[in-house]
């Protein structure tokens, strides 16, 4: 690796972070992908590091994108549904840009879900459509900024955005059916409709980012990070398909790797390209980014820089959690420590583990074998959040109005 770019002209470096919306690192080309047509994030890896197990925080969108954003694990910026407003001690990487003098801007999926009650994430707008994202950037080239991105077209039903509402749920209401009928043609539809929608994602969204970055003679001076919040799945898990409701049990109901396993890439200046095979986590994405840009990260972060592997400073696999939630309670939490993963329901202590160096599709519960360390981790995690938060009955009532119209339930 050459010197931090950050070092050389202070906050100087432009960042951008794209996070597509349930994202499976197996369905792009520079992860092994045959079918896929993703030529340009196979691009974007090839000139960049490709990490290639990064472990997402959670399996829903506003627990693991808030983490992202964050550097921290769910049960600490305690966004555990859509309702929960971030704890006050949970910095951004956005307000880190922002008070180091940089233009920042998110645009996410909608603004009435995501970021909600937070200025610090500097929601500008809606990232359905590529142009005011462009537009954002073209109008402020002139300075160092930040743009961090949260797009939903790679998300469930695969081709209507969020504001298209009727169309939207009916596209949901749809696939969500041909997951139920466990009809091998329908499973076959759904999953093409999804590799469009990453093949369009990489060759549309991106490929325009990446064109527009050039135009304006940045992206040599651009760290640009490609992510998911979370994976995806289409029923695998339940013997019975009719037990599938909603969005929620094809991510977020569970922590198998299929939706916890996501992309991580990052092209800057300064960095030789390459590939990172150790372990990492979706909450080191704040502090690296930040690192590149000669800025620290948040002091309430539980990830740290990526930097020290890339230059043997550091070796091995990071210890990874995740951890999911049900009406505003942790539900789920699991510790990865290759070759091994540990999961505990909560409140009820059951537990299932996994050897994923020999079962990596997570079949054979082994519980018995697993390492003690792993499970202290957990108990130490767990402690002061193992209470059930009660709701109101108006609080949950808020709660489940969200989920339906995100067709979650």
């Amino acid at each position: 690796m050459k010197e931090n770019p950050g070092h050389a002209g202070e906050g100087s470096l432009n960042t951008v972070v794209w996070v597509s919306g349930a994202l499976r690192a197996d369905h792009l080309g520079c992860y092994g992908a045959r079918r896929m047509r993703t030529g340009t994030v196979d691009g974007l890896a090839a000139s960049g590091i490709r990490f290639d197990q990064c472990i997402a925080a959670a399996p829903r969108t506003s627990l693991a994108t808030t983490s992202i954003a964050t550097g921290r694990y769910p049960h600490h910026h305690g966004v555990l549904d859509w309702e929960r407003d971030m704890a006050p001690e949970s910095g951004t990487l956005q307000g880190a840009f922002a008070r180091a003098g940089h233009e920042v801007a998110s645009f996410v999926f909608d603004e009435g879900f995501l970021f909600r009650n937070c200025p610090d994430a500097m929601v500008r707008g809606r990232s359905d459509s590529i142009d005011p994202i462009l537009g954002w950037l073209e109008a402020n080239a002139g300075r160092p900024f930040c743009l961090f991105v949260h797009s939903w077209a790679t998300h469930l039903p695969y081709s209507s955005p969020h504001r298209a509402r009727a169309e939207w749920r009916e596209g949901k209401r749809r696939l969500v059916e041909r997951v139920q009928s466990d009809s091998a043609s329908a499973l076959e539809h759904s999953r093409e409709a999804y590799r469009r929608a990453v093949e369009h994602q990489s060759e549309h969204n991106i490929a325009a980012l990446l064109e527009t970055l050039e135009e304006l003679e940045l992206r040599d001076s651009t760290a640009v990070v490609l992510t998911a919040d979370h994976g995806e799945s289409w029923g695998e898990r339940f013997a019975d398909k009719s037990e599938v409701r909603g969005v929620y049990h094809l991510h977020g109901a569970g922590l198998w790797d299929e939706v916890l396993h996501v992309p991580l890439i990052v092209s800057a200046p300064g960095l030789e390209p390459g590939v990172i095979a150790s372990q990492v986590r979706s909450v080191d994405i704040a502090p690296t980014v930040l690192a590149l840009a000669g800025l620290d990260p948040p002091a309430s972060a539980d990830g740290a820089s990526l930097l020290p592997l890339l230059d043997g400073r550091e070796g091995g696999d990071r210890t990874a959690l995740a951890m999911t939630s049900d009406l505003g309670n942790l539900s789920q939490m699991a510790v990865r420590q290759p070759p091994w993963k540990l999961v505990r329901w909560v409140p009820s202590d059951d537990e299932e583990a996994y050897r994923l160096d020999v079962d990596p599709r997570e079949q054979t519960d082994v519980r018995a074998q697993v390492p003690k360390r792993l499970r202290r981790i957990l108990d130490r995690e767990l402690v002061g959040v193992r209470r059930e938060v009660a709701m109101s009955v108006e609080e949950e009532a808020a709660v489940t109005r969200r989920l339906e119209d995100l067709g979650y339930l």
